[in-house]
């Protein structure tokens, strides 16, 4: 019988700890929320720093990107604004996501963090958004004004886009998956990653991205699939052959 009371009291102990760690946890959250600072009161300097983007880029692109994302109720209250701000924090610095949500543009938690860098991330690659910023030229006129920006820059005749491929470093998937099993994303450098393919043009916008093969694909692989391929052999089989990455 004592056997049993001890156990009772220290279930009801362990459901205490729970509740205070759970009422911590939501103080914390409400106090990070409280501390957020405004990021627009920061000089265009630093606030180009910090999100690699001006400030009316990021008003430009919550616009854009609104009608594709969540009310600001679905994570932890924030505004789209603020969620556009914490997932470029992200991607401008690449850094973890904890240091990401204890910044004082952010002040969210991490499991915040995650959830605002996914949202972000699903609504540039709507295609109305993705097509608008990343296309590669498909007339000769935008054709000939790629060529000359290359030539007017740098003097090089003929060149209508540079491509090279990069790893991306992720972290290693489920080793059940059916397609792409976790062993076909080490790369020959020894660790997971994404191997994207980039075309861009002499300003360094990119005109061309492929980012869906594992890290053990072979750049020419990527490239013989690339609709990219497709179009300049279009281009040289009909008398059009002064076009070359």
């Amino acid at each position: 019988m004592a056997f049993d009371d001890d156990f009772e009291i220290y279930n009801i102990m362990q459901i205490n700890e729970l509740e205070i760690q759970n009422e911590i946890n939501i103080t914390n959250e409400v106090r990070r929320v409280m501390k957020q600072e405004d990021p627009f009161a920061l000089s265009e300097q630093q606030f180009i720093g910090t999100y690699r983007l001006s400030k009316v880029l990021v008003q430009k692109l919550t616009d854009e990107l609104s009608p594709f994302m969540s009310s600001p109720s679905t994570i932890a209250g924030l505004s789209i604004q603020r969620k556009l701000l914490t997932a470029l924090r992200f991607f401008a610095s690449g850094s973890y996501q904890q240091d990401i949500g204890e910044h004082r543009g952010a002040a969210v938690s991490q499991a915040s963090v995650s959830r605002c860098i996914t949202e972000v991330a699903n609504a540039l690659n709507v295609p109305e958004i993705l097509n608008k910023y990343i296309h590669f030229p498909s007339t000769i006129d935008e054709l000939k004004e790629v060529r000359l920006g290359f030539y007017e820059k740098f003097g090089i005749p003929r060149v209508v886009g540079v491509i090279n491929g990069t790893h991306i470093a992720i972290v290693p998937p489920k080793s059940d998956e059916p397609i792409y099993p976790e062993h076909v994303y080490i790369n020959r450098k020894g660790y997971h990653s994404i191997n994207t393919q980039l075309i861009c043009d002499s300003n360094l916008q990119i005109l061309n991205i492929c980012a869906k093969f594992p890290g053990s694909t072979y750049d020419s692989h990527i490239w013989r699939l690339s609709p990219v391929l497709g179009l300049l052999r279009h281009l040289h089989l009909n008398g059009h052959t002064s076009y070359f990455l």
